[in-house]
């Protein structure tokens, strides 16, 4: 029998493919013998880092992403309704993630959590919200508001953040396993691919042409980068 692989799961509640990915998620995990870390990080951060933007940030982007939100819920048989607002303050509902990403549950909780904001139109940034979920799933809600303000939460989150810098990671969802990363929703299939061991090779002309130069640069681009 094949061994479970573990894969890391860098999320936001923030992102609706975040949601889309978490929703196939423990179908796939079960598929594909995956073993999911999730590992919360805050989204804009990856943006100021690497110098991008958001969806939502450029009007055209915003309006259709939200379009392409709606035909793939469809394509997937999800039920939609969206946030209240967006963006939204999502740190509470990462930090809650974080303090329960390793619980036997944790997976579900994240699901449950994306699910609650762009299945049912809940707002995240809402504290009863969160120890409804948590306690639904009967893990400890006590003093929920005291523990995910805990310096050690806020910097274990930090912490993940930059962990998915450092791996490359510029936005979410993304899914990493032996160094490759898979970014969006709509990758998990070149994901199965991979653990089934039917990909293309790692690196080879990846790895060539990105040794290639540039034949012209738009102004204001930023540096080349390896």
């Amino acid at each position: 029998m094949t061994a479970t692989r573990a894969a890391h799961f860098y999320l936001d509640f923030i992102s609706p493919y975040s949601w889309l990915a978490l929703m196939q998620s423990e179908r796939f995990a079960a598929e594909h013998r995956v073993r999911w870390e999730v590992r919360p990080v805050v989204y804009a951060a990856l943006l100021e880092a690497t110098g991008l933007v958001g969806p939502a940030e450029v009007a055209s982007k915003r309006r259709y992403s939200f379009r392409d939100v709606v035909r793939c819920a469809h394509e997937l048989g999800l039920r939609l309704q969206g946030p209240p607002e967006h963006p939204f303050r999502s740190l509470e509902a990462l930090r809650t993630a974080y303090l329960f990403r390793q619980e036997p549950r944790g997976l579900e909780l994240a699901v449950r959590l994306a699910d609650a904001c762009w299945g049912e139109g809940r707002r995240l940034s809402d504290l009863d919200v969160l120890v409804e979920i948590v306690t639904d799933l009967g893990l400890d809600a006590t003093g929920l508001r005291q523990r995910i303000a805990d310096p050690a939460v806020k910097r274990g989150l930090h912490d993940l953040t930059d962990e998915a810098l450092s791996c490359g990671v510029f936005g979410v969802p993304t899914f990493v396993v032996d160094q490759e990363l898979f970014w969006g929703h709509d990758r998990m299939n070149q994901l199965a691919r991979h653990l089934a061991g039917t990909g293309p090779p790692s690196s080879g002309l990846t790895d060539e042409m990105l040794a290639r130069p540039r034949g012209v640069a738009r102004r204001g681009a930023p540096p080349r980068s390896s």
